[in-house]
């Protein structure tokens, strides 16, 4: 997996971890978590590009994180740092370390160097190429306004999903209706693409006129289910503007002049291979608070849908931030199922809710963040807030919801019922 380290970038004072399958940051507001996740996601979309092109022109990218994911202004200053080394790509940004930028790989790899804070290492031979996506927490804002493609301008990770967002909903006519969490709602694409919510009892309602509840997990949903089965059900498995993208870019160069016959060759070739196919490997979510908007009952259940959804077929991958105390419960059953199953009798596990969404908490880790670092007792690996069997222990809504209960029973021998 991949390593991470974060210095000096908006709330984030110090942070080395290692990335896991799937990865959870947690902790109060403006602690950092979405900074963290905003990085992640373009690191490895840094990957998922270095893995077709010849050469990466990533003069300034450490400019182009704060204007995609909107970290500008204060979040830098000259002693930010940021560090990241995945399978295809190590990427350091203004290593002030004593030692040398550690490079990981072990196979021939080539560097690059644009600019006096930015250094690139990649490998000759690619292994990964992941569909990247970041849902981020104003994702109600694609169910409540219609049209949205027409107001789209900035190039930013809103403009992303939005694109996202209409990719996938066009794999959901009437007659592919998608059930969303057995809420007895199904959506489907209407009419001059309207967004439409059909109930158990035959009715039915525009996501724009929902609750926002629905207006938050409708979208999800539907990216979930799309990104981590359907994309990879299609001949070639990667949106139509990359593909297009690809493809004007080999018939430019094509048109250059002075190009010998061998070279044209080669371009005919590399074009031949991109309309067959530039076939994802696997995807890599990064969602906002996925809890938002929504019922304890219901952010279990997607919780669970989330998990069962990367955790079985390809080798998807997860960042996920959240506020919410039932994500950590949820999460932790999922831990605990994995840990017990070949000793729990088949039938009770077979009734577990999350039995579908077990996961092996050594892929797992959860982080919270205090004061711009990792919350550890020293004792976890990795800075995380799990203990050495992998499940979650002592956390900040335990310490929260502690406190509420102390007050309460405190208040409670001064209470007269009558």
């Amino acid at each position: 997996m991949s390593r991470l380290i974060v210095k000096n970038v908006g709330p984030i004072k110090s942070v080395d971890i290692e990335l896991k399958k799937v990865n959870i940051f947690m902790g109060p507001q403006s602690c950092g978590k979405s900074t963290l996740a905003k990085i992640i996601s373009f690191c490895t979309w840094m990957e998922k590009t270095n893995a077709f092109e010849e050469k990466m022109a990533w003069k300034d990218a450490y400019k182009r994180l704060q204007s995609y994911h909107k970290l500008s202004g204060s979040y830098f200053n000259e002693d930010s740092m940021i560090y990241y080394a995945g399978d295809n790509l190590t990427y350091a940004y203004n290593w002030n370390e004593a030692e040398a930028i550690p490079i990981p790989y072990r196979v021939e790899y080539e560097s690059a160097h644009y600019n006096e804070k930015e250094f690139f290492f990649f490998p000759i031979e690619k292994k990964i190429n992941p569909k990247v996506i970041y849902i981020p927490a104003e994702r109600n804002f694609v169910s409540a306004v219609p049209n949205l493609r027409d107001y789209a301008e900035d190039n930013d990770n809103l403009l992303d999903f939005i694109k996202n967002w209409y990719d996938a909903k066009r794999k959901y006519p009437i007659d592919h209706k998608m059930d969303i969490l057995n809420m007895g709602i199904e959506y489907y694409l209407g009419d001059g693409d309207t967004d439409v919510l059909q109930m158990r009892n035959g009715k039915k309602l525009m996501l724009r006129t929902a609750s926002s509840g629905l207006q938050s997990i409708v979208p999800l949903i539907l990216l979930i289910d799309w990104l981590s089965k359907g994309i990879y059900e299609e001949e070639k498995p990667y949106s139509y503007a990359e593909g297009e993208k690809d493809r004007k870019n080999c018939w430019k160069k094509l048109d250059g002049d002075n190009r010998t016959s061998k070279e044209v060759e080669e371009l005919k070739r590399r074009l031949a291979g991109f309309i067959q196919g530039k076939v994802y490997t696997h995807t890599q979510f990064v969602i906002e608070e996925p809890e938002q908007n929504l019922f304890p009952e219901a952010q279990r259940d997607l919780l669970f849908y989330l998990l069962t959804a990367i955790n079985h077929g390809r080798n998807h991958r997860l960042v996920l931030t959240t506020h919410s105390p039932y994500i950590l419960y949820a999460l932790n059953n999922c831990l605990m199922a994995y840990r017990v199953k070949s000793e729990m009798p088949e039938e009770e596990y077979e009734e577990l809710d999350c039995r579908n969404a077990a996961l092996n908490p050594i892929d797992v880790a959860v982080w919270e963040i205090e004061d711009g670092k990792m919350r550890s007792d020293g004792n976890n690996l990795n800075g995380t807030i799990q203990d050495a069997s992998g499940l979650i222990r002592a956390n900040y809504f335990n310490r929260i919801m502690q406190g509420i209960m102390k007050d309460f029973n405190n208040m409670l021998n001064y209470y007269e019922e009558g």
